[in-house]
């Protein structure tokens, strides 16, 4: 499979390009054999995600809108019907380059809408050079699916308002992202009986702790309920 790649630097200098009025062209290079990657998903997605940054342009809740598009753009790379032409996961889906590629040919309108500063202060790459993936808009989109259990889960990425800290501090930035029946009974516990910033930092480090001695990700969807509400119990 041939897919689409651009180098760190390139990346660098067409953002620096855009942001002072240019637009240079990509100069992507292809790497791989065989034959290329479909990205009419992509495209497609791509169309979705800005329809829904039209629509929710003046928002204050842009973590909101991005739990909406991470489902557009998870669909496309990894496809529910397994004969659906999509991105092959494996080397395509590792690839830095890849992602950098879907930055700039694709999504560059709704990263620079979603995260406006980096872009007045040269810390561009920050999100858009997948570098740590937790951070960089697309892979952390990607994650938010991933961390939830996949396209089958997928409403649990957009349910919670408001909710920046919750997926980047609490689920991304720890081990949590690796259990997604945890993160479905945060989510449901969240919504529910919401915690503010402090109790919810302290009920994550609690969370955190339990990984030296239970595997979080071998829980079912009640054991990781009944787990989160005893230590939610606690953060009140």
């Amino acid at each position: 499979m041939r897919y689409p790649t651009i180098s760190r630097s390139r990346c660098d200098e067409i953002a620096r390009a855009r942001i002072g009025g240019g637009d240079p062209p990509l100069g992507e290079q292809w790497v791989g054999d065989g034959q290329d990657v479909n990205l009419s998903r992509v495209e497609d997605a791509a169309s979705q995600i800005n329809a829904l940054m039209d629509e929710h342009g003046d928002t204050n809740d842009k973590d909101y809108v991005e739990g909406l598009a991470s489902t557009k753009l998870y669909a496309a790379l990894c496809p529910a019907d397994p004969s659906a032409t999509g991105v092959p996961g494996v080397p395509v889906l590792d690839d830095p380059g890849f992602w950098r590629f879907l930055a700039l040919a694709h999504f560059w309108d709704f990263i620079k809408w979603r995260q406006p500063g980096p872009f007045t202060n040269g810390n561009h790459m920050y999100v858009l050079d997948n570098r740590n993936a937790r951070d960089t808009v697309l892979t952390r989109m990607y994650l938010r699916i991933a961390s939830v259990g996949g396209l089958e889960h997928a409403e649990y990425a957009k349910r919670l308002e408001e909710s920046t800290d919750f997926w980047q501090s609490h689920v991304f930035n720890v081990r949590t992202a690796a259990a997604p029946t945890l993160v479905r009974a945060m989510v449901d516990r969240q919504e529910a009986d919401r915690l503010k910033t402090e109790p919810l930092r302290s009920f994550a480090k609690r969370v955190s702790g339990m990984w030296a001695n239970v595997l979080l990700n071998l829980y079912d969807d009640e054991e990781a309920e009944t787990l989160v509400g005893e230590l939610w119990q606690d953060g009140e």
